[in-house]
């Protein structure tokens, strides 16, 4: 079917028609038309802007394994009513995603408004000890490696890894997090882990392996990823080392641009994250990482956890949050410290870029992947709306402001009801 967009207000900064109104005609999955055209369905999406199709580097959908808090299905509705055209999902699986068959198994499972990308196990059973078979990974379909919530801790292996994966081109994705110093910890490290009475995990913890991991690359040559930055003195070496030519990218999790440890202050489990939201000072580092393009991407690292993982004493509750359908109010959020430009350039091409997956663009002859949204739709997230298995998000019950209203995946499309 031949779709017609009227009255799209375009938001894409790689776009000759960037922030101008366009008649977008879609045919075989395809931009035929900036200026309209005869089709079979036609939409006007006045009041609504149309950005290129968001990319998310981070999230769990949790199958094989804890379905009951997520699965493929569930996951793949949450992000495409959270705006992503396209999702990688991490190995934390159980068992691990870790062999070609895990790999095929969830890439087969077709989701049609959500093309499925998968960061492959970098070590058996995500030990760090002995290496998957990462070439015949690559092949089943793999666009990165990485062992997702835990940090590639064994050093040798790292070094072999980015090795052999620079001979493939392809990134590894790393927590830095240092275990010896990040063992049951709950929380940040600081005045607040004093005044609750917490363990905190100091950020001296990620930034020895930030500062480890930089040098190893330096030794080997490849590609590494900084997956889920939340130090302010990490973004720091992570700016150094890109200004030395290494080839190094990072992400940060959208909550962590947004949270502190203040948000923890009354045990709201909900709030207690991988890694933790650390001080103010790390926060705004951050926001300067991302407006001076020294962390590349902002994934939702959406980590779903049923009632019973998170209904218990903050320092036995399981970490993580759910952030898919939320993504675009905190998106708003952060709109008036950094420009929505970069922004959506952190969701859109440099996700793409580092993976080596096709741009996309709201251009002719482009592939139609597109995220529609209404910014001054308000709403609150709770059982009525929610459409994740699980509901912990620090954003429950809140009201919000951002909706996603539409989204386009070639030839599939779909709009949403409230």
């Amino acid at each position: 079917m031949n779709l017609l967009l009227k009255n799209a207000f375009v938001g894409d900064p790689a776009s000759s028609v960037h922030r101008t109104y366009c008649d977008l005609l879609i045919e075989d999955g395809v931009i035929a038309s900036l200026q309209g055209g005869k089709a079979e369905k036609e939409i006007d999406l006045s009041g609504y802007e149309v950005f290129p199709g968001w990319f998310d580097l981070n999230a769990h959908f949790n199958d094989p394994g804890t379905e009951f808090k997520e699965d493929l299905d569930t996951g793949a509705l949450v992000a495409s009513n959270g705006g992503f055209t396209d999702i990688q999902l991490i190995p934390n699986t159980n068992p691990p995603l870790e062999t070609k068959s895990d790999v095929k198994y969830v890439l087969h499972r077709k989701t049609p408004l959500v093309d499925v990308h998968i960061s492959a196990a970098l070590s058996e059973g995500l030990k760090g000890k002995n290496l998957t078979e990462i070439y015949d990974l690559k092949v089943a379909g793999a666009s990165s490696f990485t062992d997702g919530d835990l940090p590639v801790w064994n050093a040798e292996l790292l070094l072999k890894a980015l090795q052999y994966t620079h001979t493939i081109n392809s990134p590894i994705f790393q927590l830095a997090q240092d275990v010896s110093l990040s063992d049951n910890t709950h929380i940040h490290e600081g005045k607040m882990s004093t005044l609750l009475g917490l363990r905190g995990e100091p950020g001296i913890s990620e930034e020895l392996m930030v500062m480890r991991d930089i040098e190893i690359l330096r030794y080997a040559n490849g590609s590494i990823h900084f997956s889920r930055v939340s130090s302010g003195k990490s973004v720091e070496l992570i700016r150094k080392a890109k200004r030395e030519g290494l080839n190094v990218t990072a992400d940060t999790g959208i909550h962590h641009l947004i949270f502190t440890d203040e948000a923890v202050a009354d045990f709201n489990t909900y709030m207690k994250n991988l890694p933790p939201f650390r001080a103010e000072s790390d926060r705004k580092a951050l926001i300067k990482g991302v407006k001076d393009g020294t962390i590349d991407a902002i994934c939702s690292n959406h980590r779903p956890q049923d009632q019973e993982s998170k209904s218990l004493e903050f320092d036995l509750s399981e970490p993580g949050s759910i952030s898919l359908q939320t993504f675009y109010p905190s998106l708003l959020k952060l709109s008036s410290d950094i420009p929505i430009e970069t922004l959506i350039k952190c969701i859109t091409l440099n996700p793409r870029t580092l993976l080596d997956v096709d741009p996309v663009s709201i251009d002719v002859n482009m592939p139609a992947k597109l995220t529609i949204v209404d910014p001054q739709k308000e709403w609150v997230l709770d059982d009525t709306t929610n459409l994740s298995k699980s509901r912990n998000s620090p954003f429950w019950g809140e009201k919000l402001k951002g909706k996603i209203v539409g989204i386009v995946n070639k030839a599939a499309y779909a709009f949403f009801n409230d």
